[in-house]
């Protein structure tokens, strides 16, 4: 059939999972209320004063994070908006006050006047065509075709350069719907963790399959994505050295010395990169970047660096939750289902990635994974005396992301010598059916998961949290203005043709164990 062939090639392939990831993130813009995301106030009131030519002016008295914008007052009234639902999961949004549309000028502080402007530049754009509710939708919308594009450049990727097929799975697995739900709000947090997922993914074909002869294309990729990545927020040029990092290890440093040395589009790609990294260095520095307001928990100054460690260290497993969703202002709450299934494939991908691969993959896998949990404890244990335990979990998922999408890779690679022999024993035929079966029930299991969430989180808006079952049969409480019924069934449609395509992708594809890496070792 001449549609099943267009739709495998690497350029189908990216304009199919562009259209399906922008309708699916549209649906998750139109599905929540202004202001429902962390901080969308503030970095509201931020990509308008850039667009409009304005730095920030200090504050009386000076502050190091807050400063003074100016702004029309249906902006304005983003940041003093009586959020009576905020923190409420109880509470439905339609208790919202009529948003005002007035253009007066109004002077507010935002406390992100100093974060990278490279996000806010194309997001603020928005407000030149309206400043009222629409043109903070189109802000949405706009950072939600950003981080479709982010996503799609992964699938062509794999489509184009990967026959570790399974690395379709590891995107669908990074998609928790904490990165649906930033992603689909105005937050450069969305934006940074669908750049790493691309950056990883390039990564990981790059370092697993790519070893001798990199592509020059897929180089100027990897490039590409991460120069975008350290110039979104603070801590973005940290995941982009253990990306880098990440590759060295893959690869050797005698071999990425060598491509290095022969090779004058890898010189390029790694200027460019530095040259990012400079740029993002000197605005981080001279900008005060990483300066926060104490919002968080409050540690007793009095207590031991153990002590102080140790309730950091309490705060992991809640970390780990809220990486796969705590929605809202971390007021909404998914179902055990939903957190259950990602833990178990999560965890199942880690196992089996540190069973299969070679030293190299383990190692990296491994690190990754622990780092994962290591890094967030000792930079709030670094700082909590000042000020208190103020991470998230979205503020480590670009590093998370890394460690699925690199132990989904190596799972699906073939396996090293001594679980070779093992695995071997098994009838081919048999265990490739076996391998694809269960990276199928992966996809169907996530994507039940995701539109579970999304009905929980529009539930929560519409009714409250335990308001009416069925509210969208009956327009109970508060709408999206795509409707709620319609909001539903176009994002349950679009996650089903999303898990169908990625399925049949799986199904038709080249299997996993055949990939480039074998041929290469095999040619050693």
């Amino acid at each position: 059939m001449i549609l099943p062939r267009v739709l495998v090639s690497p350029r189908s392939v990216f304009l199919v999972v562009l259209s399906v990831a922008f309708i699916s993130l549209a649906c998750w813009s139109f599905a929540d209320p202004l202001v429902a995301a962390p901080d969308e106030q503030a970095h509201i009131l931020r990509a308008y004063a850039l667009d409009h030519g304005q730095m920030g002016s200090p504050t009386t008295p000076p502050s190091k994070v807050n400063a003074n914008v100016t702004v029309p007052m249906s902006i304005y009234y983003s940041a003093i908006y009586p959020i009576c639902w905020h923190q409420h999961a109880n509470i439905p949004a339609s208790c919202s006050a009529p948003w005002p549309t007035s253009s007066a000028p109004q002077v507010i502080a935002t406390y992100v006047d100093h974060y990278p402007p490279l996000y806010y530049l194309f997001v603020g754009t928005a407000t030149y065509v309206s400043h009222q509710r629409s043109g903070i939708y189109m802000m949405r919308l706009i950072s939600a075709l950003m981080s479709s594009v982010m996503l799609a450049v992964a699938a062509y990727a794999i489509a184009r350069w990967s026959r570790r097929r399974s690395l379709y799975v590891g995107l669908y697995i990074a998609l928790t719907p904490e990165v649906y739900f930033l992603s689909s709000s105005v937050n450069p947090s969305g934006f940074e963790i669908m750049t790493a997922i691309c950056l990883w993914t390039l990564v990981a074909i790059l370092g697993l399959e790519h070893r001798d002869d990199p592509p020059r294309t897929l180089v100027v990729l990897v490039a590409a994505a991460a120069a975008v990545l350290i110039l979104i927020r603070g801590l973005s040029p940290l995941w982009v050295a253990l990306a880098a990092l990440t590759l060295l290890i893959l690869w050797g440093p005698r071999r990425l010395l060598a491509t290095t040395k022969e090779r004058r589009d890898v010189q390029y790609a790694g200027g460019g990169v530095v040259l990012a990294g400079l740029l993002a260095a000197a605005w981080i520095f001279t900008q005060g970047t990483l300066n926060i307001l104490p919002f968080g928990m409050g540690v007793p100054k009095s207590d031991s660096s153990f002590a102080v460690l140790r309730l950091v260290a309490s705060f992991a497993q809640g970390w780990l939750r809220e990486s796969v969703g705590i929605l809202g202002w971390l007021d909404t709450e998914l179902n055990g289902f939903v957190y259950h299934s990602w833990y178990a494939i999560v965890i199942g991908a880690v196992v089996i990635a540190l069973f299969r691969g070679e030293w190299r993959e383990r190692i990296t896998v491994g690190a990754l994974s622990a780092l994962t949990v290591l890094i967030p404890i000792a930079l709030v244990t670094r700082q909590a005396r000042t000020l208190g335990v103020v991470w998230q979990g979205r503020d480590s998922l670009p590093l998370a992301v890394g460690a699925v999408i690199l132990a989904v890779a190596v799972a699906g690679g073939p396996a090293r010598r001594r679980a070779r022999r093992s695995i071997d024993r098994l009838d081919p035929a048999l265990r490739e059916r076996a391998s694809r079966l269960g990276l199928v029930a992966v996809i169907a299991v996530l994507a039940v998961a995701n539109m579970m969430a999304f009905y929980i989180n529009l539930r929560r808006y519409a009714v409250g949290r335990y308001g009416p079952k069925f509210f969208f049969l009956h327009h109970q409480g508060w709408s999206p203005p795509t409707g709620q019924l319609l909001t539903l069934a176009v994002y349950g449609l679009a996650t089903t043709v999303f898990a169908g395509l990625l399925m049949w992708w799986l199904l038709t594809s080249t299997p996993p164990a055949a990939g480039l890496l074998t041929a290469q070792r095999n040619a050693q």
